[in-house]
C-alpha cells in the first residue's frame, strides 16, 4: 500500500489535475477493495512472519514451554465439527498445587500462536500461582482449519470441555475456572460465557479477565479507517462482526476488563463501553493503566497489573459458584443472596468498588 501511494504522489507532480483526480480515485477505489477482499485475513493473522505459523518455528525461547523451565503437557482436541486443535496445559505447581490452584483458559490476541506468548505464560504462572490452558484456534499453531467466528468460539467451547473432563478426573479443581482474552481473545471469552450461559453448560467461568478488547469489528473499522465509516458501507462490505456489546449485556459472570490507555488499536472508550453495558454482572470492574498499548499492557503495567488480577480472583472465588443456567436465577432469594456474597467480597477487596473503574493508581 505505501508503494502505490508513493507512486500516486509521483504522478500527482507530473500530470494534469484531471489525471492528479483519476489518479486519487483509482488509489481509493483500490484500498477499499483491498480491505473488502482482504478483511478476513486482516484480522486472522496465524503467522506474524512468514514461516512462523507453529511454535516450533519461532525464535529461541518461544518455541516450547520448556524454554522457559515450564512443565507443560501438549494437548490435541477434536472439535464437535471434526477438527484438531491444539494447546498447552501448563500446571502451577506438582500434582497437589495443581489439584487446588485455579485454572486460566487463556485466549490469545489475533496475531501469532501460542509460543508467541510463553514469556506471558511464565509470569502468569509464579505470579498468581494458576495452571494455564493455552489455545491455539483453528489455523493457528498446530491447529487444522480456517478461523471463523463460529469456528473460534466452537474452539473455545472445546477447550472448556477439556477443562471440564480433566475437573471430572480431579486433576484439576472445576470450581476455579477462569477465562483470560486479550484483544480478539477477549471476544472469544464474551462469546464463550454467552454460549455457556445460554446452553447451560454449567459451572459458569468464575471470572473473565478482559485485556484491551473491543466492542465489536464494526467499530474497530471506524476507529482504525474513517474513511469507511459508513453504516451502509459496513453493512453492505463488512462480513466480520464480533459483537462483544450486544453478548456481553446478558453475562452474570464477574468480569475485569485490564484497558492500556496508549492503545494504538483498540480505543480504551470499547472497554469503559463493554463495562457499563456488562450490567448484569455481579462483579465488574474496569482498571487503566497509563503506559500500557495494545501487546505490552501485561509489561508495562508493572506489579500493578498482577496485584488487581490477583484480587479479582480472590473476590470471585468468595462469591457463590454458578452451577448451570437454572443458578443465574431471578427469584428475590436468590438475588438477596448474591447481593450479600457481593458485598462481602468487596470489603474482602479492601474497599474495591465492584463496578467503579480505576485508574493505574487505584483511583476511583
Amino acid at each position: 500500500m505505501p508503494v502505490v501511494v508513493g507512486l500516486a504522489l509521483v504522478l500527482l507532480l507530473n500530470t494534469s489535475w484531471i489525471m492528479a483526480g483519476l489518479v486519487v480515485v483509482g488509489v481509493f477505489v483500490f484500498f477499499i477493495v483491498n480491505l473488502i477482499t482482504r478483511q478476513e485475513s486482516m484480522l486472522y493473522v496465524p503467522c506474524v512472519m512468514p514461516g512462523m505459523q507453529t511454535p516450533s518455528d519461532n525464535p529461541e525461547g518461544m518455541r516450547s514451554p520448556a524454554d522457559k523451565d515450564l512443565a507443560f503437557e501438549d494437548v490435541f482436541l477434536e472439535t464437535t465439527d471434526g477438527l484438531r486443535i491444539h494447546g498447552w496445559f501448563l500446571p502451577a505447581g506438582d500434582e497437589k498445587v495443581t489439584r487446588t490452584a485455579a485454572t486460566v483458559l487463556f485466549c490469545h490476541a489475533n496475531a501469532g500462536n501460542i509460543g508467541l506468548r510463553i514469556p506471558n505464560f511464565a509470569k502468569l504462572i509464579s505470579t498468581l500461582q494458576v495452571n494455564v490452558l493455552a489455545l491455539d484456534y483453528r489455523g493457528f499453531g498446530c491447529s487444522e482449519g480456517v478461523p471463523s467466528e463460529e469456528g473460534l468460539i466452537e474452539d473455545a467451547l472445546t477447550a472448556w470441555r477439556w477443562l471440564r473432563k480433566a475437573a471430572a478426573e480431579d486433576r484439576i479443581d472445576g470450581d476455579r475456572l477462569f477465562v483470560f482474552g486479550r484483544s480478539l481473545g477477549g471476544a472469544v471469552s464474551i462469546a464463550l460465557a454467552s454460549a455457556l450461559q445460554q446452553r447451560g453448560e454449567g459451572p459458569a467461568p468464575r471470572g473473565l479477565i478482559l485485556e484491551n478488547t473491543f466492542t465489536s469489528i464494526s467499530a474497530v473499522v471506524d476507529a482504525l479507517f474513517p474513511l469507511l465509516a459508513f453504516d451502509s458501507l459496513k453493512k453492505r462490505f463488512l462480513r466480520l462482526r464480533w459483537e462483544s456489546i450486544e453478548r456481553v449485556r446478558d453475562i452474570e459472570v464477574p468480569m475485569l476488563f485490564l484497558t492500556g490507555q496508549k492503545d494504538e488499536m483498540i480505543p480504551p472508550d470499547h472497554s469503559k463501553a463493554l463495562h457499563a453495558r456488562a450490567d448484569k454482572s455481579k462483579l465488574r470492574r474496569n482498571i487503566f493503566f497509563a503506559e500500557g498499548s495494545h501487546n505490552d499492557t501485561w509489561e508495562k503495567g508493572g506489579d500493578e497489573y498482577w496485584e488487581v488480577q490477583e484480587a479479582f480472583l480472590k473476590d470471585c472465588l468468595a462469591l457463590a459458584p454458578q452451577k448451570a443456567k437454572a443458578a443465574f436465577g431471578s427469584t428475590e432469594k436468590k438475588d438477596k443472596a448474591a447481593a450479600a456474597s457481593v458485598s462481602a467480597a468487596a470489603a474482602a477487596s479492601e474497599g474495591w468498588e465492584n463496578v467503579e473503574s480505576i485508574d493505574s493508581k487505584g483511583q476511583s
